[in-house]
């Protein structure tokens, strides 16, 4: 670990694995044959249709939460640097208020671009206004880091302002060549859902930052309230409602926080262990100790999706039996994160028949528990990897640094560069009815946005977010 920057490359794996994810799964060939657990348990093949009364989880179902988990971790570096630096509680808030700020109209903005691919206009204007739009949205964006004096100091602000004036030339465009209306309630779900939980997340954090317990006690509130919401909805009927907010803000969004708590939680726990020098030593157990927590990961990915619920319990505890059997003397980093994910991913199968089998959506207690468990698992697992081995994967660990370039640049700029060469027609054509060509098709084009989002990350060109 580096302990000069305290970047644990952990923390950025996991989010890319995440990122990586999310773009593969998107990008699949959708009619190429290929087995239900390539896509969502609720929207199987062949027709693709969400049915909410398909119970299960595979690969994909795990993307969103794999990303939740190390928002949530990131919260102790870049709040607690903040505070240290001599910042008040009150500056702090205001830049969770300003992220809010810009993750709300980046959606918004992203949610009324896809809309451009529904017109009547040539495909040449549709991806060319896409390609223009993500070069608006990278100036207006992207952190530039100049020092000097006179102009110098003014060029991130100039190359920023110069992005919103771009996208304010676009958006005439939208309305005017396109003949579409801006719709403040069109926007991307994700991002909008990011927005809410980086602010919430951020001020629990904020408020908590020397008292674990107490956030775990939030934690706990959170968990009720959404219990309460799922199986005994009119108790809550005192939350007040407001129509007029909700294109920006939906109380059921907090219910995500039951992933993003654990994560600070385990933030926290790295931040302090790569302050304090310690030298944490992980022996042969303690690696067979790393490769039974990722394998319990992998035990739910065929338990929860062929529904042998508990058959995945039994082996599940029994792999938590031998974790803390392997590690009971050597309480470290990695250990502690493995708990936590054991004790959230036990809960949360155990909870799959008191909700009725676990669901991504409508989302409930089993998925929340589970995946929070699991990607704490997988953290563990890097942890592990990063400590004993060395262990930092730039290439992935790059994409996880850039999130939002990385989750833009294939729509905006990849794949509209591919439509315009022709050989994204082409390579669809390939994935008609081919599971070989369907899962090429979702890896060149993953391939694409790793090498493109990690050519911006190592040149020092970071998005906002």
């Amino acid at each position: 670990m580096n302990r000069q920057s305290n970047r644990i490359a952990s923390i950025d794996l996991i989010r890319g694995i995440a990122i990586v994810g999310m773009v593969l799964c998107a990008n699949i060939g959708f009619n190429s044959d290929l087995p239900a657990w390539m896509f969502h348990a609720q929207t199987p093949p062949p027709t693709y249709a969400f049915n909410p009364d398909v119970a299960g989880l595979t690969w994909v179902d795990l993307v969103f939460p794999f990303f939740l988990f190390p928002m949530g971790a990131a919260f102790p570096f870049a709040m607690r640097k903040r505070l240290e630096k001599g910042q008040s509680r009150w500056s702090v808030a205001g830049s969770l208020v300003k992220r809010w700020i810009i993750l709300t109209l980046f959606a918004i903005l992203l949610g009324n671009a896809y809309a451009v691919g529904n017109t009547v206009q040539p495909a040449w204007q549709v991806n060319l206004f896409k390609i223009a739009l993500w070069a608006g949205l990278f100036f207006a964006l992207v952190r530039v880091n100049v020092t000097g004096e006179g102009w110098k100091k003014h060029l991130g602000t100039a190359v920023n302002l110069a992005g919103i004036a771009m996208i304010t030339v676009l958006a005439f465009i939208y309305t005017g060549h396109f003949g579409l209306a801006l719709d403040k309630s069109a926007s991307d779900i994700i991002i909008m859902i990011l927005a809410v939980i980086a602010i919430s997340g951020g001020l629990i954090w904020m408020f908590t930052k020397d008292n674990l317990r107490l956030r775990w006690l939030v934690f706990l509130l959170v968990a009720v309230f959404k219990a309460l919401d799922s199986y005994l909805p009119q108790t809550l009927d005192f939350v007040p409602s407001c129509g007029c907010i909700s294109w920006f803000f939906n109380w059921e969004w907090l219910q995500y926080l039951l992933i993003v708590i654990p994560g600070s939680i385990v933030g926290d726990m790295i931040l302090k262990h790569s302050r304090s020098g310690e030298n944490v030593m992980i022996d042969t157990k303690g690696v067979a100790a790393g490769i039974i927590a990722f394998a319990a990961m992998l035990v739910q990915l065929w338990g929860l999706f062929t529904r042998n619920v508990l058959a995945d319990f039994i082996i599940s505890a029994v792999l938590a039996g031998a974790f803390v059997a392997l590690t009971w003397k050597n309480k470290n980093i990695f250990t502690r994160t493995a708990i936590i994910g054991f004790a959230l991913m036990l809960a949360g199968i155990a909870f799959d028949p008191v909700d009725g089998g676990i669901t991504k959506d409508y989302c409930n207690l089993s998925y929340l528990f589970t995946t929070g468990g699991m990607a704490a698992l997988v953290t563990a697992f890097l942890l592990m990897l990063e400590i004993r081995y060395g262990v930092k994967g730039p290439f992935l660990a790059g994409v996880g640094q850039n999130p939002m370039l990385a989750y833009t640049v294939t729509n905006f700029l990849i794949g509209p560069i591919l439509y315009l060469t022709g050989f994204m027609p082409w390579l669809m054509g390939m994935a008609v009815g081919s599971p070989f060509w369907g899962i090429i098709q979702g890896v060149l084009i993953t391939f694409l946005m790793m090498c493109v989002t990690y050519m911006f990350t190592k040149l020092k060109l970071f998005w906002r977010s």
